[in-house]
């Protein structure tokens, strides 16, 4: 029972699915329709659907051992694929005229995935709470208490990740660190903090 709780946590606080759900609430409600539909395409239709793919064949064909590619050095590729699908994502945002918010957030996402990579050489820091504790300082400039509500589900998903023998306490530590940092960072050039 606890390990079939702790899939379904890590399931629902899967990164692919907790940001651009945020995304397509987030976009649809602050912009006009025009300028959410071509954000949620950049972001979700350019990074987070061809990632997603990507995952399913290689966990499918066994070059993954897993979807959330748990294996340190099998990492490697995920990151060589989506830093420059996220970089060109960026630059397009940011060539488009978007607002400065949304290339920010961007930005210090892909600013993320190049620090987890350098990271991973050495460890493998955790992508699900890493991400996810990024997404609780995306919200807080839309709602600080769903925000503070993502980092408390955030310590349920730490605890999913190490029940399912996915992460260690230093990989989750890390992740969380990584993320939090980079979030308070991101908050701060966007004018929320300090």
């Amino acid at each position: 029972m606890k390990q079939k709780f702790a899939q379904f946590i890590s399931v629902i606080g899967h990164p692919l699915l907790t940001i651009p759900l945020f995304v397509l609430i987030v976009t649809f409600s602050k912009e006009n329709s025009s300028t959410a539909m071509l954000v949620s395409f950049l972001i979700i239709g350019c990074f987070f659907i061809p990632v997603t793919i990507m995952l399913f064949v290689k966990s499918r064909n066994g070059s993954y051992s897993n979807f959330d590619v748990s294996n340190r050095i099998q990492r490697k590729s995920l990151y060589v694929f989506s830093i420059p699908l996220l970089a060109a994502v960026t630059i397009v945002l940011y060539l488009t005229d978007q607002s400065l918010s949304i290339c920010l957030s961007v930005f210090f996402a892909l600013i993320l995935l190049i620090v987890s990579m350098v990271v991973n050489f050495f460890v493998k820091s955790s992508l699900h709470v890493s991400l996810n504790v990024f997404l609780a300082a995306l919200v807080y400039g839309v709602d600080s208490k769903i925000a503070v509500a993502i980092l408390l589900f955030t310590l349920v998903l730490i605890w999913s990740r190490i029940t399912l023998g996915r992460h260690t306490c230093k990989e989750v530590i890390l992740g969380f660190i990584l993320g939090f940092s980079l979030g308070l960072i991101m908050l701060h050039f966007q004018g929320y903090i300090f």
